[in-house]
């Protein structure tokens, strides 16, 4: 069979897809606008295995060559080429056409933000009660790395994990229902963690993004999870009665009250028949994931947060409740997804110190915005360093004049990234790099000084 990758991408997915059909004995081609030395890494392992490419352009003859095109989610539906593609498939859909995926139950989760932790959060109480789950899908994971795994399950004779949780975007819904052309295998738990404006830069209206996402509540769903304040509206698109809705906001015990964060986590796990004690005991260790709401560490009375995941204005209201009685420095902006900042205003405003990392959101949104209201503002930067400079020496002054004040610095973007940084985890990623050196040096530094010899 020949097979052709649309978009290798940066995140790993599709070099999982190429992976897994070299491994298969197809044949394996790579098309993607980036440039071989963006690239360089990944396509040098694949050609090494057999596979060909073109890259810096999309080609018709590629289209027309392959029997199957496996499509990165980024690229809409639309582009010109796919209608030269005989099939066009994700890694969604060629996982659940797996009749292995019959012997396994799905937790489906999907939602404009918190999706992440929600799946990673219902995966490690799972582990913690004695359960095997694998994850997978946006959250880094391929279907095409879980498949192969199940795949040398069966050969080795050893028993696939009772559950997969599966963390979709929108449009990886949307492409996972046009490959399978409706015919989605049995969900045990379908859960939407939030919903807010988000894409607008690639959705014609909030109400298609919206469409898109409840794709994944349709009859093939045993349960949903959704929060109260959307469940008319779930039910008038999907058909879903009140029976197997369950709200993931109403019922929240008081050990979870500040943790919003985890509420969709905990209606899930009740959902699938496990105690509220047990889950609430393995939500205690649970220690969050990378760019959203992560905790990095402190210089004396400084906090450092990284929440580069936070790429909606909503976001940055959500992350900044968790610190509004500490004094927060915040280090925002970035690339506009044609969003309203009227949402993180009153953040703005409370804010001791803010300093915008540039991009056309910063220039065209947030600067207007603040200035409107007055509000002041460092920068715009165009890295993360001086943006982070900017952000502690506000903090280490107001440190001067209270010593024993609590603060955080925190990135919390409520924008894309892509003006400055690669990706969102590329921008969090150097926000923590930095965050660990200015730590390191402030500690070799104490140590220096402990040793240093009395006069």
């Amino acid at each position: 069979m020949k097979v052709l990758i649309f978009g290798l991408g940066l995140h790993g997915g599709g070099y999982a897809a190429a992976s897994y059909f070299l491994d298969h004995g197809h044949e394996v081609r790579i098309t993607d606008l980036r440039a071989e030395e963006d690239l360089k890494n990944q396509v040098a392992s694949l050609v090494n295995r057999g596979a060909t490419y073109s890259l810096g352009n999309h080609r018709k003859d590629d289209f027309l060559w392959a029997d199957v095109v496996v499509k990165n989610p980024a690229i809409p539906p639309s582009h010109p080429l796919l209608k030269d593609a005989r099939v066009v498939i994700n890694d969604f859909s060629w996982l659940f056409s797996s009749p292995w995926i019959q012997e396994v139950k799905i937790i489906a989760i999907t939602g404009t933000k918190g999706k992440t932790t929600t799946s990673a959060a219902v995966a490690h109480v799972l582990a913690h009660l004695g359960v095997e789950a694998m994850q997978c899908g946006n959250m880094g994971i391929s279907g095409f790395t879980v498949l192969k795994e199940f795949e040398d399950r069966r050969k080795q004779g050893r028993d696939l994990p009772v559950y997969l949780v599966c963390e979709f975007s929108s449009w990886q819904i949307r492409d996972t229902i046009v490959a399978l052309a409706g015919a989605m295998p049995h969900l045990e738990i379908c859960a939407l963690t939030s919903f807010y404006p988000d894409h607008l830069n690639t959705y014609e209206s909030i109400e298609r993004y919206m469409e898109d996402k409840l794709l994944l509540f349709g009859p093939f769903v045993k349960k949903a999870v959704i929060p109260q304040i959307i469940a008319r509206r779930v039910r008038q698109q999907t058909g879903l009665d009140r029976k197997r809705i369950r709200p993931s906001d109403t019922t929240v015990p008081k050990e979870l009250i500040e943790h919003p964060n985890l509420h969709s986590a905990y209606a899930i796990l009740l959902s699938l028949g496990f105690k509220y004690r047990e889950v609430l005991e393995a939500l205690g260790s649970f220690t969050g994931v990378p760019h959203r709401i992560e905790a990095i560490g402190s210089l004396r009375n400084i906090l450092f947060i990284n929440d580069s995941a936070a790429t909606i204005p909503e976001a940055v209201h959500f992350t900044y409740g968790n610190f509004k009685l500490l004094a927060v420095h915040l280090i925002t902006g970035g690339t506009d997804k044609r969003l309203d900042p009227n949402s993180m205003v009153e953040e703005l405003r409370q804010a001791l110190s803010v300093s915008l990392l540039g991009g056309s959101f910063t220039t065209d949104k947030l600067i207007p915005l603040l200035e409107r209201e007055n509000i002041p503002y460092f920068g715009p930067f165009d890295s993360m360093g001086a943006a982070l400079e900017a952000s502690l020496d506000s903090a280490l002054k107001k440190e001067r004049e209270l010593p024993d004040l609590q603060q955080v610095i925190l990135l919390s973007p409520g924008s894309a990234s892509f003006e400055l940084f690669d990706n969102e985890f590329d921008r969090g990623d150097q926000f923590r790099t930095l965050v660990n050196l200015l730590i390191l040096a402030e500690e070799t530094a104490r140590t220096d000084t402990d040793g240093a010899p009395e006069p």
